[in-house]
């Protein structure tokens, strides 16, 4: 369904009923797969088109992650909605974060999944080539940021073999990916290259309500080790490593994922 948010058209499917449950990201049919039919039976589950994927609006411009999370809040508004659990992988997850720190009122609890609080000086030049892979007409992030010099590459964002797969094969089939157009991916790696948790660090050590963050196991080794700091600079929050998965964790092993969201959900009362 399509709806006005923020300004601007956005397209989001819902699944489910009670409490409202978001996971968003980049577009949101991958969700629909793996997480909304779980879901669904405990919440009320809602997934959207970023702006820029799907059916959703491109806007004009520069885009900022504040903008990001501005058309979730919209979204709430449209849909008359005055507090969810928000969750989000990747720039999902950095899209929830930034959601609590500026609209704490609006948020039940955060699931912060597979992505780091700021951007390294390695990790900005990552982007920046990715954004060339882009531009060359090329498939970015087939593997994600380096850790260290010595290594020739950073582990593939998704495991290796879940392409044949069962799943694997049935997720090619389906509408995914940064952007709809180069465009629109090159501006969401513009805008996760600013990423910064650090000059709000005493809010993020404020944040009200229950945080999960969550990584993979076989993430690159600054991730998880960021994740950790992340964890540590939010007094009360969970820290969880998923064993032997990847940056696509959510869709490569989504029985251990929904799981351990869902238990941290149970245990800070949202049942």
């Amino acid at each position: 369904m399509r709806i006005q948010a923020n300004g601007i058209e956005l397209y989001y499917e819902q699944a489910g009923e009670g409490i409202p449950l978001v996971l968003q990201g980049h577009h949101h049919i991958p969700w629909m797969v793996t997480q909304v039919p779980y879901f669904a039976q405990f919440y009320r589950v809602i997934t959207f088109d970023r702006r820029g994927t799907g059916r959703s609006a491109s806007p004009p411009g520069d885009w900022t992650i504040a903008d990001f999370a501005a058309d979730l809040r919209g979204l709430l508004d449209a849909l008359e909605i005055d507090k969810a659990i928000v969750g989000g992988a990747s720039l999902g997850g950095v899209i929830a974060c930034q959601f609590g720190l500026d609209y704490p009122e609006r948020a039940l609890a955060l699931v912060i999944g597979h992505t780091v609080p700021y951007f390294r000086e390695d990790s900005q030049r990552w982007i920046d080539e990715q954004i060339e892979v882009i531009r060359s007409g090329g498939r970015p992030i087939v593997d994600q940021p380096k850790s260290f010099p010595w290594e020739e590459k950073g582990p593939p964002t998704q495991r290796p073999g879940f392409e044949d797969t069962d799943l694997g094969r049935y997720t090619a089939t389906l509408r995914g990916g940064l952007g709809n157009t180069p465009d629109d991916a090159i501006n969401a790696l513009r805008a996760i290259r600013a990423w910064d948790t650090r000059p709000r660090a005493t809010e993020m050590a404020a944040l009200p309500m229950p945080v999960l963050v969550l990584v993979g196991g076989n993430e690159s080794q600054k991730t998880i080790t960021l994740s950790y700091e992340w964890h540590q600079g939010i007094p009360g929050s969970e820290f969880y490593i998923l064993p032997n998965t990847h940056h696509g964790a959510a869709r490569e092993n989504p029985v251990g994922w929904n799981a351990v969201v869902h238990g941290f959900l149970r245990r800070n009362g949202f049942p």
